[in-house]
């Protein structure tokens, strides 16, 4: 189980540095622009474009960041109905369902993907350079999920091995 939370952690704050870089960057930009609109009636060229697929970027990243803390949207109706023993294998099935959707999701994102060379976003770059993030996203959230499911399978084995057998 050590290894699940060192890779969990890993993921955890690669994105989040991601997240807070592009965050930066994001702002910064749209700083600049502001200044350079306000006082000389000019700004750059393409701060616009690179503002707008940093926001893509930046939302994204942070689905990945709700999802592996448990903030990410989910329906809990039917969970408050079941008993505590009962509420976790309904969010191991329900896990392993939404990772199993987050890697259909990855896979129709790839299609999105535009590998012709001829399209350029900003900056001479590739669209591929802003759209690589949504499949990318969907996969860290499956992963999110699975992590979270073999968590949960484990309290699960724990729990049951040291319970003792019921008197009659």
């Amino acid at each position: 189980m050590k290894v699940f939370k060192v890779i969990d952690d890993a993921l955890t704050k690669l994105v989040d540095i991601a997240l807070v870089g592009l965050f930066g960057v994001m702002m910064s930009l749209a700083v600049i622009q502001v200044f350079l609109r306000y006082f000389f009636n000019s700004g750059v060229l393409w701060g616009d474009i690179a503002a707008r697929s940093l926001v893509i970027w930046v939302g994204f990243l942070g689905a990945v960041l709700a999802t592996r803390q448990s903030k990410h949207f989910h329906i809990d109706v039917l969970t408050r109905f079941l008993k505590p023993r009962h509420q976790v294998w309904f969010q191991i099935c329900s896990d392993l369902f939404a990772s199993v959707i987050c890697f259909f999701l990855g896979q129709a994102g790839l299609t999105f993907l535009e590998l012709e060379t001829g399209n350029k976003i900003f900056l001479n770059l590739p669209a591929i350079v802003v759209e690589v993030i949504i499949p990318i996203s969907f996969y860290l959230m499956m992963v999110q999920f699975i992590l979270r499911t073999v968590a949960n399978v484990g309290e699960v084995a724990l729990s049951s091995s040291t319970e003792e057998p019921e008197a009659r």
